[in-house]
């Protein structure tokens, strides 16, 4: 068919070629009549359209500056992709990701990172991320590796280029080791003094309190009345695990167990003793630390101070000239041996102080074992804490629950009406 009258394509076509094209697939000329675009008003339409032909230029039509700009950067990308293609992968691919995901974490250079290693530099390097760096040091193969190669240096992959900047580090595994031991030296040490302290403490609390040998003593009767007549009676004392056994008996009724009677008896024999608890704080933070644990940090800390010992004594040592030898490193080296030898020696005394601390609670576990009639050779200190105080929270209870008996009528110690022993009872 001819063309519609009044007009040809709209005057932008003959502008710069759009930045993307509509390929749409074209109806053969041959198949328009009769169709639906027969009856188009493509004057219409195409008048339509050309009014809004600067929107239409602005928005999707190229301007020859930002297109040459926009060609510029893709030569650029494309440039910076053939260079970095062009670097060398020593690694295999896991470990060279692994090692570029960790470093993206630290915002110091290669060089900056061994600067402060040799200069034990915290602002640069904290305990996280010394932690850190101790898992990436080069293996012993990946070393030999990078002595292998002969090219330059500048080719070498990212994760490869920190690899050799940390084999540069004369003994940098045991420099990290004690950078690290340096750093987190206080907050170890000061652990280990804090909870020694509370068990040392503790145990002689427990030892010097009357009240709570007082309530004992209440109970040793209170048992003995109970096992009269049986070989268990006439008992001169008891393991204190025992002591957990009397809120496991119960009355005919089922309600009063005889941890009720004793907070009854002690309320009405010795209402002195019923706040025999406030004696006995720190059971609780006692019973969860593990002295044995305790000793283990101890020997740990002194063995950490051993192999800085014998670190500093091999770094002191002059070693043949090398190429990577230089005044920095000569310079580094003495900060380093200046600033870890004073430490040592502080951490030294420090752990002295601790071990007269660790003596003197192991002293107190020995009179602890003794006073309780105990084996001191199998006595565990954690298990007797958190038995007394297990004790005092079911005797504390008892008391609010032998309290609230009392006020609905129930009165537990002198509610049988005649006395004796369970034989007289016959």
């Amino acid at each position: 068919p001819p063309p519609p009258p009044g007009g040809g394509p709209p005057a932008v076509q003959s502008g710069p070629k759009p930045r993307k094209m509509l390929h749409w697939k074209k109806v053969p000329k041959g198949m328009v009549q009769g169709s639906v675009w027969d009856s188009t008003n493509r004057t219409v339409a195409a008048s339509d359209i050309t009014e809004h032909s600067e929107d239409l230029v602005s928005l999707f039509f190229e301007d020859p500056k930002v297109a040459k700009a926009e060609e510029r950067k893709k030569k650029a990308a494309a440039k910076e992709g053939a260079k970095k293609a062009a670097h060398v992968s020593l690694l295999d691919l896991k470990r060279a990701n692994n090692i570029a995901i960790t470093l993206s974490r630290f915002k110091a250079s290669n060089e900056e990172i061994k600067k402060a290693i040799l200069t034990l530099d915290t602002g640069i390097l904290d305990l996280e991320q010394l932690q850190m760096l101790l898992q990436l040091l080069p293996t012993a193969d990946e070393i030999k590796m990078l002595k292998a190669y002969k090219g330059e240096h500048e080719k070498l992959g990212p994760s490869e280029r920190f690899l050799h900047t940390m084999a540069r580090i004369p003994k940098v595994e045991a420099r990290l080791q004690g950078f690290i031991f340096k750093q987190e030296f206080n907050s170890r040490k000061d652990e280990l003094k804090s909870k020694v302290t509370v068990v040392a403490s503790t145990a002689k609390r427990v030892i010097d309190s009357t009240k709570f040998k007082g309530v004992l003593e209440i109970t040793l009767a209170l048992g003995n009345f109970m096992n009269s007549g049986h070989q268990l009676g006439d008992a001169a004392g008891f393991s204190i695990e025992s002591v957990l056994m009397l809120s496991g008996i119960k009355a005919g009724n089922k309600k009063i167990t005889l941890m009720h009677y004793l907070a009854a008896l002690v309320a009405t024999k010795e209402p002195q003793l019923l706040d025999f608890a406030l004696d006995l704080k720190g059971c609780k933070e006692a019973a969860l630390i593990p002295v044995d644990g305790l000793k283990v940090e101890l020997r740990q800390l002194n063995k950490c101070c051993d192999e800085l010992e014998e670190t500093l004594l091999d770094i002191a040592i002059p070693k043949k000239e090398t190429k990577d030898s230089s005044s920095e490193l000569s310079s580094s080296t003495s900060t380093f041996l200046h600033i870890m030898s004073e430490f040592r020696s502080q951490a030294r005394e420090e752990l002295e102080e601790v071990q007269a601390k660790v003596d003197l609670m192991e002293e107190r576990f020995k009179s602890l074992a003794k006073y309780f009639g105990e084996d001191p050779a199998t006595f565990s200190a954690s298990d007797f804490f958190g038995n007394v105080n297990t004790f005092i929270e079911q005797f504390e209870r008892s008391v609010k629950e032998m309290r609230q008996m009392q006020k609905d009528g129930v009165n537990i110690v002198g509610s049988a009406p005649t006395g004796g022993t369970p034989d007289s009872k016959k």
